[in-house]
């Protein structure tokens, strides 16, 4: 099984292509958390789990999903992060987690993909986006055919200064920044409830028909992104930034000729 979260799209679009040279089912994660249902998967063979890498790590929301399902003890587990520069100590912490879960730790990867995370960082135009994209497909494949012929996957080891350096940076971010009281409606708003809709950990509910944010966010960016008005921001620094709406909108966008 192929297993992915995604805010905006870029997991997603990774995971499907890769289920599809696999040739195995596609699961996103959210459809089993919004439940609160802990599934027990009892396959067992390969398992890719693809998510984005949040501060230098594979995002919480796909880590904590694996240490709360049941799987099979011994599956062969491939880990996938996207991220816009370096998926960081992922490689440790999705071995650490292996053992913890009893899996054969197979290698972990990273596809760059299109900056999302506007609340710190500008995102693309939808050109310099298409080659970015268009690249990632190219890295998608020859990460599917290792995974397809079972191959371990080489990644650089982690050394304990930079793992522990990144984990206390990546903890600090994760309680003291990963905030919502920033994000907020403009004018602009439709009152769509696409944002309510969207949003993987159900964090978002419309009050007086404004979307209004509760405290269990993982700054995905999904709402601020897809707002098909570009009605939300979060605080200042996101104002007259282009957003980016995945990369299935992005390849559908006309190249200018």
């Amino acid at each position: 099984m192929v297993f992915y979260f995604s805010g905006t799209g870029n997991s997603r679009f990774v995971a499907r292509n890769i289920a599809r040279v696999l040739g195995q089912e596609l699961a996103d994660i959210t459809e089993y958390t919004k439940k609160q249902e802990r599934p027990v998967f009892c396959e067992t063979g390969v398992y890719v789990f693809v998510c984005p890498s949040y501060m230098s790590a594979p995002a919480r929301s796909m880590t904590d999903f694996i240490e709360w399902a049941g799987f099979p003890s011994g599956i062969k587990a491939y880990f996938i992060v996207t991220c816009a520069a370096s998926m960081g100590i992922t490689p440790r912490v999705a071995s650490e987690l292996c053992t913890k879960k009893g899996f054969e730790y197979m290698g972990a990867a990273q596809i760059e993909m299109p900056q999302n995370y506007i609340a710190l960082f500008n995102t693309k135009q939808v050109e310099e986006n298409i080659d970015i994209i268009e690249k990632a497909e190219i890295e998608i494949e020859r990460i599917s055919g290792l995974i397809k012929e079972g191959k371990m996957i080489e990644t650089k080891k982690i050394g304990a200064v930079e793992y522990s350096v990144t984990k206390w940076v990546r903890d600090v971010y994760y309680k003291d920044f990963m905030k919502t009281a920033k994000f907020r409606a403009t004018d602009k708003c439709i009152s769509c409830r696409k944002c309510v809709n969207i949003c993987p950990l159900s964090n978002i509910s419309m009050k007086d028909d404004r979307p209004v944010w509760g405290r269990n966010c993982t700054h995905c960016m999904a709402c601020i992104n897809q707002c098909p008005a570009d009605a939300i921001e979060y605080g200042k620094g996101t104002a007259g930034k282009p957003r980016y709406k995945g990369p299935d909108s992005t390849l559908g966008a006309k190249r200018p000729s």
